[in-house]
């Protein structure tokens, strides 16, 4: 497991930088600020979100494929993250507030009251876990009456 700076969690925990670090070990498509886009499996990711691929591809501007076997994406750089589309956004988000990945842990038993900003953050969390949710069934009822 990687270990993480008091900023970087505090970033992971109440920011969409939570992303990257919930897809490694997945495939995904990066599109970059230069026009540029990369594929690959996300090895390293941290809570600024640099990330490292591995068995990437870049696609340059002219369509043109260059293949790497490992690449490293800076923050910002990064334009935008394609989510594969077999991942569960509302799983995984309520996965990574389980095992801790969106939350703190307490090492010792001193000072176990939630402050005020990881309070806001779980809400935040839980407010979007409704909305994709509610999304979803607008969506589910769309098809139906198109069919």
């Amino acid at each position: 497991m990687q270990k993480f700076s008091s900023q970087e969690k505090y970033l992971i925990a109440n920011t969409l930088n939570c992303w990257p670090v919930m897809l490694q070990g997945h495939s995904v498509l990066m599109d970059l600020r230069n026009e540029t886009s990369v594929a690959g499996v996300v090895d390293i990711a941290d809570g600024h979100m640099t990330c490292e691929l591995s068995n990437a591809v870049l696609i340059d501007r002219n369509g043109g494929q260059h293949p790497f076997d490992n690449f490293m994406v800076r923050n910002r750089m990064i334009r935008q993250i394609h989510i594969p589309t077999d991942i569960d956004v509302a799983q995984e988000l309520r996965q990574a507030m389980e095992h801790g990945v969106l939350r703190r842990n307490r090492v010792d038993g001193r000072n176990t009251k939630r402050t005020f900003k990881q309070k806001r953050a779980e809400i935040r969390h839980k407010e979007t876990l409704e909305m994709i949710a509610q999304q979803r069934s607008e969506k589910e009822q769309n098809q139906s009456n198109i069919q």
